[in-house]
């Protein structure tokens, strides 16, 4: 398994630069499996089971990130789920700010126990809905979302939380478009770039990046 990520960070599609040590990125997502592992037996995290899917499938994606996101600044991740895809782009980017939001009270449990297992700084889970929490408006130069089924509707969730110029980032089918006039007035958001990527199963995706003016 550990190969398996060595080789997967090692990518230099990925571009990570030379403070990622690919051995010691593999290592705490090595904790984070584990974890994922003992977990996932209780309160199904994923449709996968075992570590390589996991791996092959979330990880793989959420690596993908990085060619949209910056090493530093703040993050909020809407809809954490199993930590996809904060927690990869966190240990490759130990010095992003990081918020994970997550509604459902058992996978937030995960996220918690699993940073602290991790160790990782500068990161924290919240249970609930991003409209539960109007202290995070305006707070973020990055809001990312994974697996979009409304693109619109995640467009209006995330552009809340965006400081000026901060950018929100969607991963979405290669079929996915963006239609301004179709977003409320109160919502301004421009699409600045949309970034093809492969993923592990051989079929494509993209990552759509819009900006907050």
């Amino acid at each position: 398994m550990k190969n398996r990520l060595i080789e997967l960070l090692s990518d230099d599609s990925l571009s990570l630069g030379s403070d990622v040590i690919p051995a010691s990125a593999a290592g705490q997502l090595m904790i984070y499996l584990a974890e994922w592992k003992r977990w996932n037996a209780k309160i199904s995290l994923t449709a996968e089971t075992d570590e390589i899917s996991v791996i092959d499938k979330h990880i793989y994606d959420s690596l993908q990130y990085s060619h949209a996101v910056s090493p530093t600044g703040t993050l909020a991740d809407i809809g954490s789920g199993a930590g996809f895809p904060a927690i990869p782009v966190k240990v490759i980017f130990p010095e992003l700010e990081m918020t994970l939001i997550e509604s459902q009270r058992k996978r937030a449990n995960f996220l918690k126990a699993t940073l602290r297992y991790m160790k990782l700084g500068n990161i924290s889970c919240i249970h609930g809905r991003v409209e539960d929490f109007p202290d995070l408006l305006g707070a973020y130069d990055f809001v990312t979302l994974r697996h979009v089924q409304e693109l619109n509707l995640s467009l209006q969730l995330g552009a809340g939380l965006l400081n000026n110029g901060g950018k929100l980032i969607l991963q979405t089918g290669l079929e996915a478009t963006f239609q301004p006039d179709s977003l409320p007035d109160a919502i301004s958001l421009s699409l600045v770039n949309e970034i093809p990527v492969s993923r592990s199963s051989g079929s494509a995706s993209k990552l759509m990046v819009f900006e907050r003016p």
